[in-house]
């Protein structure tokens, strides 16, 4: 699941990009949330549980972090990577990432249906540049990328095809309970629909991109840990 961790500057290195990453991908998730028009698939069930509960959107999200952790031990077994545990941390950073991008974005207010939109969309193309910023790190995973990585590995299938499918079965779950809880759906709206395809497509669309500058003379993949695959 991750490359082989070179000396201290390598390290440092991976965890600058790592960091980077979550920081973009909980800017892209707070967008999505103030569009108002439904959230992104890995966040839709802890915004849709949110209103039930005594927690916040990225307690919730830390929260189901750690239970794709979990799956991704019961998925790989033996072949789980001991320095993946490291996924407790980052799920806790990246749900309090997640609490400070909304807070960050708290007086954000698109007005019209064509603002929210495009808020909606921008954030969906921003998480997906986020996830494939930290999966390129190949150092440790946010809990969903690791899950995903993990079915790919045992599956052979290219990881944005997973990332789909599991999107789909998120916020399949968030519907459900959204149902059950309140008779409506809550976070779950056009905007989600279309981020369970922009965000897989959109990593697709970043590796697609950096394969082609590096086939054309850009920067060679051991000088920058953006570029691997």
């Amino acid at each position: 699941m991750a490359a082989r961790i070179g000396g201290p500057a390598d390290i440092l290195l991976r965890t600058a990009q790592f960091l980077l990453g979550v920081f973009v991908m909980s800017m892209g998730t707070a967008m999505t949330v103030r569009a108002l028009l439904g959230t992104t698939p890995v966040s839709s069930l802890p915004v849709a549980l949110e209103p039930a509960l005594p927690f916040t959107i990225g307690m919730l999200t830390a929260m189901l972090n750690i239970l794709m952790l979990l799956a991704q031990i019961l998925i790989l077994r033996r072949r789980f990577p001991p320095l993946q545990v490291l996924q407790v941390g980052a799920a806790f950073a990246f749900g309090a990432a997640c609490d400070l991008s909304l807070w960050i974005l708290r007086d954000l207010e698109p007005s019209g249906y064509p603002a929210q939109l495009a808020l909606s969309l921008g954030g969906s193309a921003l998480l997906g540049v986020g996830v494939w910023i930290q999966v390129s790190a190949k150092a440790i995973y946010l809990a969903p990328e690791g899950l995903v990585a993990a079915i790919a590995q045992v599956t052979g299938r290219e990881f944005s095809t997973i990332k789909i499918l599991n999107d789909l079965v998120i916020v399949a779950v968030a519907v459900l309970c959204s149902l059950l809880l309140y008779g409506r759906l809550e976070g779950v709206r056009e905007g989600t629909v279309a981020a369970v395809f922009l965000v897989g497509l959109t990593v697709k669309a970043c590796r697609w991109a950096w394969a082609r500058l590096r086939s054309r003379g850009g920067p060679e993949g051991g000088r920058r840990r953006i570029c691997e695959d």
